[in-house]
């Protein structure tokens, strides 16, 4: 069986009884076992190579971000956890090893990941509380949030526009993961086995609605991501969204009304079980913006404006400005 050397892992594993509770052992964070387990399950066979350089890509720039110690002691079967990237980072170069490739971003194996916003002026309890959110934009537009309490959503569709940067553009709207075209069989009503070329697409999608985007912990690269010169910090996050719901009872009062961290998604292996919506999950090339979202999904289907603008007051009490 082919090895693979493997980056420098964490030094500290998570609780026997957290690893045991998703029906794992230590062996769960062996890169062996990460070889055996991807040698028996190429999801990743099919997958072109440059779709696979660029998941290499973006697994490192989410290694950057996410990986910390606080981050070491979560099952590894979580997005939120070190050894989850660990494991997907190895197991895509695995693929890409196999083929003879090498990728266009790699760092050195001696490399040690460890993520600490030593310039944090504030820091989640733990990673995704939302406790503590972080808005990414221009000055003026901070300004105007933090004084005047005006809060501008976005409909999601407008996030595929292609004038939109690679950290904002998305399908908001639908979601696609694939099933690897290796391992799957598609037979027809009479029992007839269908061949299958590459892997097979799944998309799910969602009518429209509107979103106000921000994240759960503090990350000097996202000012440039998102084009940014301020931050605006929510530090009193309940008291925000009760401001936000109550304007939104006045005006979006056909609208239902949701808050959330992200659940982010590896589009090529899809745990079965894993939480699963469009409007509130999101591939996983995007996992290092730890995305807090706030929605507006209308009652009935209709058309949406590009935008609106909410009016919830001053939030000095609630939020300060950094940058």
């Amino acid at each position: 069986m082919l090895r693979i050397p493997a980056l420098l892992l964490p030094e500290e594993l998570p609780n026997p009884k957290a690893i045991s509770s998703f029906r794992d052992s230590v062996n769960s964070y062996d890169p062996d076992f990460w070889s055996f387990q991807y040698s028996t399950y190429r999801y990743l066979e099919r997958t072109s190579d440059k779709a696979l350089d660029e998941r290499y890509r973006g697994i490192l720039r989410n290694m950057k971000a996410l990986i910390s110690k606080e981050r070491d002691v979560i099952p590894i079967q979580s997005f939120l956890s070190s050894w989850y990237w660990y494991r997907k980072e190895y197991q895509t170069r695995f693929e890409l090893t196999l083929r003879g490739i090498t990728p266009s971003s790699a760092v050195p194996i001696e490399t040690r990941f460890d993520n600490q916003p030593n310039d944090a002026p504030y820091r989640p309890r733990h990673p995704n509380a939302g406790d503590i959110l972080f808005r990414y934009t221009k000055r003026t537009y901070c300004d105007d949030m933090l004084r005047k309490g005006l809060i501008r959503i976005q409909a999601s569709s407008m996030y595929a526009d292609a004038s939109n940067n690679s950290a904002r553009r998305d399908q908001e709207r639908t979601k696609e993961s694939f099933l690897p075209g290796g391992h799957t069989r598609i037979t027809t009503p009479l029992g007839q086995t269908i061949p299958v070329i590459g892997d097979v697409s799944v998309s799910v999608s969602m009518q429209d609605y509107y979103v106000l985007c921000m994240s759960c912990d503090w990350d000097r690269d996202l000012f440039e991501d998102f084009d940014s010169d301020a931050c605006l910090i929510i530090r009193d996050v309940e008291g925000f969204a009760s401001r936000l719901e109550g304007e939104s009872g006045t005006h979006l009062s056909e609208f239902l009304f949701h808050h959330s961290p992200v659940e982010y998604f590896d589009p090529y292996e899809r745990p079965e079980n894993q939480f699963f919506d469009p409007g509130l999950s999101k591939d996983f090339r995007f996992a290092y913006q730890r995305e807090y979202r706030f929605i507006w999904i209308p009652r009935n289907p209709n058309s949406l404006d590009d935008y609106k603008y909410l009016e919830i007051g001053n939030l000095e009490e609630l939020a300060e400005i950094s940058n």
